[in-house]
């Protein structure tokens, strides 16, 4: 079977997976067609079968791949030294399979690394706000939170969320946290503190709710489920 992976980069970050297929015998290109009919996710990665057929890769395949950026699947057929060294010098990749779920698994890697990437926090600590004080910084006055984690650890430097009747009003970084009067890198759960944000112009209140979190970039998976 022969599979060409590419990019479609037009519609934000989705990605294209086209595909075509050559098996040993038509029986395995149609069972495998059968597998790959059931994706249904195309809203976040598209596939398209553009080729397939019977026989050993060709140099008309390697082309193909070629031309859509992808990746060579064979099923139960030999690659010709001449056409695996065609395919090197393009470098393009040809994956041999005689299993058919193991084919599809890596199928579903291969869709899956196109899928973007996942935003999402890693949650540091909790604290409340007690009151609010202003400093003198030059002719300006910086709101500095007095406030008590209640949770984990608050963190310099680390993002956090201010929260107020379940609203963001604050969503960036934590620039300094000072304990009675020292500057601290860190502050432990049942510790008073004070804690300074970016946005010099926020206004802090009695039981507002501040997060701190690091940011993560997470890998999707995709969600095809061939049925085995």
């Amino acid at each position: 079977a022969v599979s060409l992976l590419s990019s479609n980069e037009n519609f934000l970050d989705n990605k294209k997976k086209t595909h075509g297929q050559k098996g040993d015998v038509h029986g395995s290109v149609e069972a495998i067609m059968d597998v790959v009919n059931t994706y249904d996710s195309h809203d976040a990665c598209r596939l398209d079968v553009i080729h397939s057929g019977v026989g050993n890769v060709t140099e008309n395949d390697v082309e193909l791949a070629e031309t859509f950026d992808g990746i060579i699947y064979t099923f139960n057929v030999k690659v010709p030294p001449e056409i695996k060294k065609l395919a090197d010098e393009k470098g393009i990749q040809i994956k041999p399979f005689n299993v058919i779920y193991h084919l599809i698994a890596d199928m579903k890697t291969e869709i899956s690394s196109r899928l973007p990437l996942v935003e999402e926090e890693d949650v540091l600590g909790e604290a409340n706000v007690l009151q609010e004080f202003l400093i003198n910084d030059k002719k300006n006055k910086i709101p500095v939170a007095g406030c008590k984690c209640t949770k984990g650890i608050l963190k310099k430097n680390s993002m956090c969320k201010v929260i107020r009747s379940d609203r963001v009003i604050y969503n960036g970084l934590i620039s300094s946290l000072r304990h009675e009067k020292s500057d601290v890198e860190t502050i432990k759960k049942d510790v008073e503190c004070g804690l300074m944000v970016a946005d010099t112009e926020i206004s802090f209140e009695p039981g507002d709710i501040i997060i701190c979190y690091d940011p993560k970039s997470v890998a999707q998976e995709t969600d095809w489920n061939p049925g085995f």
